[in-house]
């Protein structure tokens, strides 16, 4: 499975390469903007990669729009105080172009018809969960690779998971016996105003008896006793399980992310859904 590579421009946290066919920034360091704008928009011709997707605070979101980003989804209290925003710069014509538009809407109309309806959470009693620590990082790297053809991070790669672990990534697993059948994580950002909810993987074998409801729900109980306010994910929009699975969480729709992640062997477009606890 490859990946792109993370790299440090200024103070600044990207993502860059051809597997994405992007440049993501990942975290805003507040004394590189604006210069990182142009940079960003140079670096990515250098390199002929048809996307820059950026996630910011809103006060620092006029330096990127004034220079042709565009705004495509926004996640309130994401920075605490401020609002986050997720926005993006086409360098491709092709890159904004939706060849699957009207099947992404059905996707996001039935998941959306389930607002609020909560999720199964409840267990079998043949199946616990738990949290997962650095004695996992082998079975769970094995689940994710199993599950993910392509996938924007190695987390295929066991020394990727355990360094996630080290930088305060908290993974749950659902185990049948010692057998990890699956897992889900959520990525705390440094400040610690929020968490994405990513990485949802179920054995196949296993689908359909509440595996995902169980552990979004014991993640966002975990985040609430940290103090986290604003919970987001950025799912798969050709996915009805997964945009299901939230909207019956009650989380809210926000945007859409356009061919932005190259996922299960092609690149794909997000829904980004939040919540604010």
């Amino acid at each position: 499975m490859s990946h792109d590579s993370i790299l440090k421009v200024r103070n600044s946290i990207i993502q860059m390469g051809d597997y994405n066919d992007r440049i993501y920034l990942m975290s805003l360091s507040p004394e590189d903007e604006p210069y990182i704008v142009e940079e960003l928009v140079s670096m990515a011709a250098t390199k002929d990669l048809s996307k820059i997707f950026v996630k910011v605070p809103d006060a620092h979101a006029s330096s990127f729009l004034d220079n042709g980003f565009e705004k495509e989804a926004h996640v309130p209290g994401m920075f605490g105080a401020d609002d986050g925003h997720f926005l993006s710069f086409y360098r491709s014509s092709w890159r904004k172009e939706h060849t699957d538009g009207e099947e992404l809407d059905r996707v996001l109309a039935v998941a959306e018809s389930k607002k609020g309806k909560g999720n199964v959470s409840t267990l079998p009693s043949s199946l616990h969960m738990r949290r997962l620590g650095p004695e996992d990082a082998h079975a769970l790297a094995h689940l994710y690779g199993r599950t993910f053809k392509t996938y924007p991070f190695p987390v295929n790669d066991p020394d990727f998971i355990l360094q996630e672990m080290e930088e305060g990534v908290r993974f749950a697993g659902v185990f049948e016996e010692d057998r990890l059948v699956g897992a889900s994580s959520a990525e705390v950002a440094a400040d610690g105003q929020s968490a994405e909810m990513t990485d949802f993987a179920v054995n196949p074998d296993y689908r359909k008896v509440g595996i995902a409801g169980a552990l979004l729900r014991s993640l966002e109980d975990d985040c609430a006793k940290s103090g986290i306010k604003c919970l987001f994910t950025i799912a798969r929009a050709c996915s009805y399980g997964i945009n299901s699975l939230f909207s019956k969480g009650d989380y809210e729709f926000s945007g859409r992310l356009i061919n932005n992640t190259n996922i299960s062997g092609s690149l794909e477009s997000m829904n980004v859904w939040y919540k604010c606890l």
